[in-house]
């Protein structure tokens, strides 16, 4: 949200004492800023971004109206550059607040307004902040339309790649897993040089957390692209019964430009100390389409992918500790075909599973209480879904839920302790407001829940913490570039 005002200069003619003052043009602020989601414990959390432009100069004064519950926000500060220029302790208070800036600002320049959030703020409580007045010398200004801004409380939201992060010019593709000793292990695109899906150069890299998302590991590789049409991406992660985590992937000439002759070519790797180091991967091509000459499944067929974010695994039933990815598979038309991958020997061999959904995209599959394996596949509008009674070898049902109509775009299905579904999708007709859907029925109906991100969102995982917690690995991009933002919340902040 962009707003402009205009910052009187010079001396104004008071007409009389309860006059304004003269507004003068030399000097123009412009406001950036977002409502959304912070942190207990973050430091920093951007409320307002103003750029002031023209010329003049003098000392700023900020007064800012704060409602929110005590014990929420320790201070707010105005920084210009890396400085911090005004500073205000708001803990236990209220109401309207006044930044005075130690010394003079210039025309033009950039600062921020920034405020650190307390390590005990309630989950769920709300920062509200909205200007109420600016000065800059001794001359006022209003504000003319409102400059509010709210931050809803998480346990946990931290940035883990920003474009031209670590050398690279963007990233997608988040997955993220809990481990079976409590770690979380995030995975997704390097796209190095711009944010194309292969056959660009990209890369997949990881980072770990300890604390449940608080703090990352420095990123690391699970494989690098060697250059156009050698690169690799949309990792999707599962652990096997093992112990051992699994990431499946693909690589090479990409989906639309893959032939017999050049094929893109899918993955799977394996890491046995909790996603730190990865073993080379293991090519799975042949098991997937008649590359090599022998069919695997019926149609003509000429490339492969797995859907980013989690697999499966089975935990009930006759088939329980089998694994299970999706796939989409092209034809010709740009077309693709779901079916399910899954192995009953921990990721040692493979099996392809008969036609899922036709007409399809990227897909993602839970287990139901009756050890049904539901499937939801990404559509435009209404999303599809397909169930099988076999542990995901042939599927027998399948349908489009009315109650979900999203843009055609890959979120993440998971399964709760209590029997509830959580999926993540944009809750639009845009590339916007990724939001939690819930289904209390099996997957009969959804109701959106909550929105997880107000804005421009695209691809989200899901994943349950040790503690009962649920985090998500989430494209934001604001500013029309994605960054990768994970976030953890209560049951009880989606569900009430």
């Amino acid at each position: 949200m962009m707003k402009r005002l205009i910052f009187p200069i010079g001396i104004a003619l008071l007409l009389s004492s309860c006059a304004a003052p003269a507004v003068s043009e030399e000097m123009e602020a412009k406001f950036n800023t977002k409502s959304g989601f912070t942190a207990q414990g973050n430091k920093g959390e951007l409320l307002y971004d103003i750029n002031l432009e023209g010329t003049g100069s003098g000392r700023l004064r900020l007064a800012l109206d704060i409602d929110a519950p005590e014990g929420v926000a320790g201070s707010v500060s105005v920084v210009l550059g890396d400085k911090v220029i005004a500073s205000k302790d708001v803990r236990g208070k209220g109401g309207r607040i006044v930044l005075k800036s130690r010394e003079a600002v210039e025309a033009p320049c950039s600062f921020k307004v920034l405020a650190d959030i307390c390590c005990e703020a309630p989950e769920g409580a709300v920062l509200k902040a909205e200007v109420a007045q600016v000065r800059v010398g001794g001359d006022r200004i209003g504000t003319g339309d409102s400059m509010a801004v709210s931050k809803e409380v998480l346990l946990t939201r931290q940035c883990l790649f920003r474009p031209g992060d670590y050398g690279s010019s963007n990233y997608r593709i988040p997955a993220v897993i809990s481990l079976p000793d409590g770690s979380v292990l995030a995975v997704n695109d390097r796209r190095k040089y711009n944010e194309t899906d292969l056959p660009e150069d990209i890369d997949i890299v990881f980072k770990r957390s300890e604390d449940l998302g608080k703090t990352w590991s420095e990123p690391g590789y699970i494989i690098r692209g060697e250059g156009y049409g050698k690169g690799y991406g949309d990792a999707a992660l599962v652990v096997a019964g093992d112990g051992a985590v699994l990431c499946a992937f693909s690589g090479g000439a990409g989906v639309w430009a893959s032939t017999t002759q050049n094929p893109q070519r899918n993955y799977i790797c394996r890491s046995t100390d909790g996603g730190r180091t990865w073993d080379e991967p293991r090519d799975v091509t042949a098991l997937i389409w008649d590359v090599d000459g022998r069919s695997k499944v019926p149609g003509k067929y000429h490339s492969a992918f797995f859907s980013s974010g989690n697999g499966l695994v089975l935990r009930n039933g006759p088939h329980a500790g089998r694994i299970i990815y999706t796939l989409s598979l092209a034809k010709a038309g740009y077309r693709l075909d779901n079916f399910a991958f899954y192995s009953d020997d921990n990721g040692h061999s493979w099996t392809m599973s008969e036609l899922a959904y036709s007409d399809g995209d990227e897909s993602k599959v839970v287990e139901l209480s009756d050890g049904t394996v539901l499937m939801s596949v990404r559509q435009n509008g209404q999303r599809g879904w397909s169930r099988s009674g076999d542990g995901g070898r042939t599927w027998t049902e399948s349908g489009k839920w009315p109650d979900m109509k999203t843009n055609a775009c890959n979120g993440d299905l998971i399964r709760l302790d209590d029997g509830t579904l959580l999926h993540s999708l944009t809750n639009s007709m845009q590339r916007e407001k990724v939001s939690l859907f819930v289904s209390k029925d099996e997957g009969r109906s959804w109701k959106p829940a909550k929105c997880i991100c107000p804005y421009e969102s695209v691809y989200s995982s899901l994943t349950v913490l040790k503690d009962g917690t649920i985090g998500a690995y989430i494209e934001e991009n604001p500013d029309g570039a994605c960054s990768l933002w994970f976030m953890r919340f209560s049951k009880n902040q989606i569900i009430k």
